[in-house]
């Protein structure tokens, strides 16, 4: 069943005033340890509940003026006697709404508010963090990630063995499935064949859950970094939006994030890249095969830690355009962020962001960049 916000807002002012029943308490916990997107809306309901007071706030509501309102909103009769407390309980919540929205105080869902401190900024964007996902070929979907941490999943012929940040599988299925990183969060998993594949933010990975056939195929959409596990009798080809990445057994790292250009970096091993022109980049380790539309394929060396560092959650940027800064830090911190400024767009910045700590990511905008932000309604903006 999936809740809207006004009554994922009701329940939450039912527990609090203790209204709840049993029945929903058990649906609740159930949503809470199940349900990301559920889990999302109670903590930011919780958070605001602490700024405001309202415990104590619903504590003194008048109950009876709540119902009279409430009954006069909805057109009914008053009724003359309410004998059960259960249903005298269940008036003073649903009189609380009434009162809540009466007065003003529906500002749980901030809106247009304009919220300009980071340690806040960061803890809501946290509670809206999506989940990774897996969808399988028939449509079946599992959230992955904290949401099913530790468990063990069977689905049909497969079972999954999850981990807050991984995944590990047994299945006799072919069949091609999807897993989804959604921005500010990174995943690993491991293929049938051993092949160890991390996914950074903002990634899909399309693959057979059992490897069959004289190859091992995938798909990327992201950036993704291959620990391919060596079969001389099956290649192990990667399939971007623009390239095919062929290798036997090596590490390399794959970005398809800019459009119309696909950087192609090898750790070890041999791979060739090729277009779908029929071009083909043969690359050595230490070097990146950079392929776009209008130049096709160039070649240079790259810096290890600055290209993988993003696998330990960190990301170094030198000497970017704010617009750029701005795409990678939205990947990072998983939030849509909009330049307010045009002539912030053409400054750049030497930095590095790190996961999970947006807050420092702003208050070093603030502080060596003089770049002021605000929240409001999930975007950020700079100006």
């Amino acid at each position: 069943m999936n809740y809207t916000k006004e009554q994922v807002f009701q329940l939450f002012v039912e527990k609090l005033s203790g209204a709840i029943t049993p029945e929903e308490e058990m649906v609740l916990e159930q949503r809470l340890s199940s349900d990301a997107a559920f889990t999302a809306e109670w903590r930011l309901l919780e958070e605001r509940a602490a700024q405001l007071g309202l415990p104590t706030f619903l504590s003194e509501l008048d109950a009876g003026a709540g119902l009279r309102e409430l009954k006069a909103t909805r057109g009914m009769a008053p009724a003359i006697h309410i004998r059960r407390r259960r249903r005298f309980r269940r008036a003073l919540s649903l009189a609380a709404v009434v009162l809540l929205v009466a007065a003003g105080i529906w500002v749980f869902y901030p809106g247009k508010e304009k919220i300009a401190d980071g340690g806040r900024i960061a803890t809501l964007v946290k509670q809206r963090q999506q989940a990774v996902s897996l969808k399988l070929a028939n449509g079946d979907s599992v959230e992955l990630g904290q949401a099913n941490a530790g468990r063990s999943i069977a689905l049909g012929n497969t079972t999954l063995n999850t981990h807050q940040d991984g995944l590990q599988y047994t299945s006799a299925d072919t069949a091609t499935s999807t897993l989804s990183v959604p921005p500010g969060a990174t995943y690993r998993i491991v293929l049938s064949d051993g092949t160890e594949v991390w996914l950074n933010a903002d990634t899909r990975l399309r693959f057979p859950l059992k490897f069959t056939g004289k190859s091992r195929e995938v798909e990327i959409a992201g950036e993704a970094y291959f620990k391919v596990a060596a079969n001389t009798r099956a290649p192990f080809i990667v399939h971007t939006p623009l390239t095919d990445v062929q290798v036997l057994g090596t590490s390399f790292n794959i970005n398809t994030y800019e459009k119309g250009n696909v950087r192609t970096a090898l750790v070890e091993g041999k791979v060739i890249a090729g277009s779908r022109d029929g071009k083909r980049m043969p690359l050595n380790p230490g070097y990146v095969a950079e392929y776009n539309v209008s130049n096709g394929f160039s070649s240079t060396t790259f810096e290890q830690d600055d290209e993988l560092s993003w696998i330990n959650g960190v990301y170094y940027f030198h000497d970017m355009p704010m617009e750029n800064l701005a795409r990678m830090a939205s990947r990072c911190y998983g939030l849509n962020i909009i330049i307010n400024k045009e002539h912030l767009a053409g400054q750049s910045l030497t930095g590095v962001l790190e996961k999970g700590k947006l807050a420092e990511f702003l208050n070093d905008l603030a502080t060596t960049a003089h770049i002021k932000y605000y929240y409001s309604n999930k975007d950020l903006y700079l100006e």
